[in-house]
């Protein structure tokens, strides 16, 4: 029994070995690409990534450029084709701020108390002063975790302004004003605060004021699980593949993340945007570059967006009228990896895939691998050891109870974040512990029965 547990350990380290090899060989391209060659690029990067559809927009003078890739059997994608947009939803709720402030019924300056009188975090035991631009510039001090707080539901199962009650007395991480910290709610305050001002849907009210005077005709909200009808299937990455996932809807989220469009409209968004958004007007300080739903840099502004089956990016250039809007099926960072080297194509520098690894891929291949491990693991130990078994046992039980407390985040919104290989290996930790368990309690009853036939 212990020679056959030998062998199966080997074979496990031996697959584990090989695994890795094949994974980042199969993710390694030496190759430099041209401007003539943008399409080869993206090609490339998503099969190797596993990227299932991609849609990019340029706007390069009075010049537009569509490329696209697809995989799928029985799909097509085209400057039509509509993915959400994630976080670069911000910048249409930040400028709509930006225009209710023009028109003198917002002040950027002034405290969210008096919008929303009940929103009152707490820093040292005391109501916060956050104010607009705090919530603009991502410096209010709401932690980044309170993503993890947003409720599932579609429109007319959850509102908005129950999405911002769960941060009404949140503990801040930070005074208002000092850090910029990353936190997704910041924009759904800002929605509640459009929506208290108007007496309109934020979502109605953006469409009214914003896509249809930009000309963005063909873009519309995601606020219900029927939406999906509308939209290219979302994927994310499960046991080194990109599968298809319908994500749950995050009404309450809208104003941060859920913004549905193509590259046909984004293009005429960047035009728009060159035209008519002034960057140097926004108030940026060494410590905080970020303002609006856009991170400004002295010779471009961009933004990315993630949701948990699709992703973009967005490059514009502040010197000349170029930018670069990707759109991807596929959660992870690859969006972003495709638009800056598109964007240094047309700025005159070759592109270089090299070592090329989504962050989804790399959770993937990690979780993966540590479900292996916890299997070669379990055949270490002996029927004999039940003080180790013991110990294992509490020890995955007492990590598993303590993430979510550490951390603030919910296996469940793990699970929808997560790679599908994150629950396998989840429950593979589970399974782990009741045999850990399990071979400590038949030790303990071995024991005494042997105690008892003695005594006899």
């Amino acid at each position: 029994m212990n020679r056959r547990k030998t062998i199966i350990r080997r074979c496990l380290l031996i697959i584990m070995v090989i695994i890795t090899i094949v994974f980042f060989a199969l993710h390694y391209d030496s190759k430099e690409y041209t401007i003539q060659e943008e399409q080869q690029y993206i090609d490339r990067i998503c099969s190797m990534t596993h990227n299932r559809a991609v849609s990019v927009g340029i706007m390069d003078g009075d010049e537009t450029i569509y490329l696209e890739y697809c995989d799928i059997d029985g799909e097509s994608v085209d400057e039509h084709t509509l993915f959400e947009l994630g976080s670069t939803t911000k910048a249409f709720t930040g400028l709509a701020i930006l225009n209710l402030a023009e028109e003198g019924l917002v002040d950027l300056n002034a405290p969210v108390t008096d919008y929303i009188d009940w929103f009152r975090p707490q820093y040292r035991g005391l109501d916060a002063v956050i104010t607009v631009s705090h919530l603009l510039n991502h410096s209010s001090g709401i932690p980044v975790w309170t993503i993890s707080l947003i409720p599932e539901g579609s429109k007319g199962e959850i509102t908005l302004e129950d999405t911002v009650r769960k941060i009404a007395d949140v503990k801040l991480a930070h005074a208002p004003g000092e850090v910029h910290e990353y936190a997704t709610i910041n924009y759904d305050v800002l929605a509640l605060i459009i929506e208290k001002i108007t007496g309109e849907k934020y979502e109605d009210y953006i469409t009214d004021t914003i896509l249809d005077d930009v000309g963005m005709t063909e873009s519309f909200f995601r606020t219900s699980d029927s939406d999906r009808e509308r939209i290219f299937p979302g994927h994310k990455a499960g046991f080194f593949e990109s599968r298809r996932y319908n994500a749950p809807t995050y009404y309450g989220n809208t104003a941060a993340g859920y913004l549905v469009s193509n590259t046909n409209d984004l293009v005429t968004w960047m035009r728009y945007v060159r035209n008519n958004i002034d960057f140097g007007s926004f108030p940026i300080t060494e410590a905080n570059n970020y303002y609006a739903g856009w991170n400004l840099y002295p010779e471009t502004v961009h933004h990315g967006g993630n949701n948990p089956n699709f992703s973009t990016q967005i490059i514009m250039s502040r010197d000349r009228e170029f930018g670069v809007f990707v759109l991807s099926a596929s959660d992870g960072d690859m969006a972003t990896r495709i638009a800056d080297g598109i964007y240094g194509m047309h700025m005159g520098v070759n592109a270089r895939i090299g070592l090329c690894i989504s962050n989804q891929e790399l959770y993937d291949f990690l979780f993966i691998i540590g479900t292996l491990l916890i299997l070669y693991v379990a055949l270490l130990l002996k029927n004999g050891q039940k003080k180790l078994c013991l110990c294992c046992g509490l020890a995955i039980i007492i990590v598993l109870l303590l993430i979510p407390v550490i951390s603030h985040i919910s296996y469940r919104f793990l699970f929808v974040w997560m790679p599908y290989s994150f629950g396998v290996m989840i429950i593979s930790l589970l399974a782990f512990t009741l045999w850990e368990l399990w071979l400590f309690a038949r030790s303990v009853i071995r024991i005494k029965f042997q105690s008892k036939d003695k005594c006899i």
